[in-house]
């Protein structure tokens, strides 16, 4: 059994000391230079996370304002009003998301009280 396994982790090293095709280097340049070029004209990691502090800081106070409009209201009121701040988180952070993948700033429309 031992010359079994040796064999096959022969093959297995042998495989990995084969030349790699010249098409598979082509792919992986171009793969690099597509990255770059879609990196181009984005804006810096600290601008988009000075850009979430402030939307998170808006959305924060938002969500105060509206916690102490519904602070002595029956319990389905407070309820459908933390859902509400629930959905609007989720969909701020979906559009923090797409911020960091494209690298690009974009206002989040907060509702109007």
């Amino acid at each position: 059994m031992r010359i079994g396994r040796r064999w096959v982790a022969g093959l297995f090293a042998a495989l990995l000391l084969l030349p790699v095709p010249a098409f598979a280097i082509q792919k992986s340049v171009k793969a690099r230079v597509h990255v770059k070029i879609n990196q181009r004209g984005s804006q810096s990691a600290t601008e988009i996370i000075f850009h979430e502090n402030e939307e998170r800081h808006t959305y924060f106070a938002l969500a105060q304002t509206l916690r102490r409009q519904f602070r002595r209201s029956d319990n389905f009121l407070k309820a459908s009003n933390e859902r509400y701040l629930r959905n609007l988180l989720l969909d701020l952070r979906q559009h923090w998301r797409l911020e960091r993948r494209t690298g690009v700033v974009s206002p989040f429309d907060f509702p109007e009280l």
